[in-house]
């Protein structure tokens, strides 16, 4: 009678639920990569995250649709911008969504 060494099954199916729980920790365990924000929410962004990273104010002018706009961002990471920067919160540097 000849012995044949094989994989069982079950050996298969726990090796299989190992790795799927495994790929799931992972999975959980990396940061989300989110898109980075293009147009007037990147300014603001920019500017707010220099300002709590350096403790200094950042004041930026810039022209949008051609008209003059001006945005302080403050180390405490609130903002004061004009209204061409839909800045909805001052307090946190929140910024509506740009209308398509």
């Amino acid at each position: 009678m000849t012995s044949r060494r094989a994989t069982t099954l079950i050996e298969l199916l726990v090796v299989l639920s190992v790795m799927g729980i495994v790929a799931a920790v992972v999975a959980l365990a990396l940061p989300e990569r989110e898109q980075p924000p293009s147009g007037r929410g990147a300014l603001v962004g920019r500017a707010t995250r220099l300002a709590i990273r350096t403790g200094r104010v950042v004041t930026l002018d810039t022209s949008i649709a051609g008209a003059a706009a001006s945005l302080t961002a403050f180390p405490d990471g609130s903002v004061v911008a004009d209204t061409a920067f839909h800045v909805d919160d001052p307090l946190t540097g929140e910024v509506r969504r740009e209308p398509r």
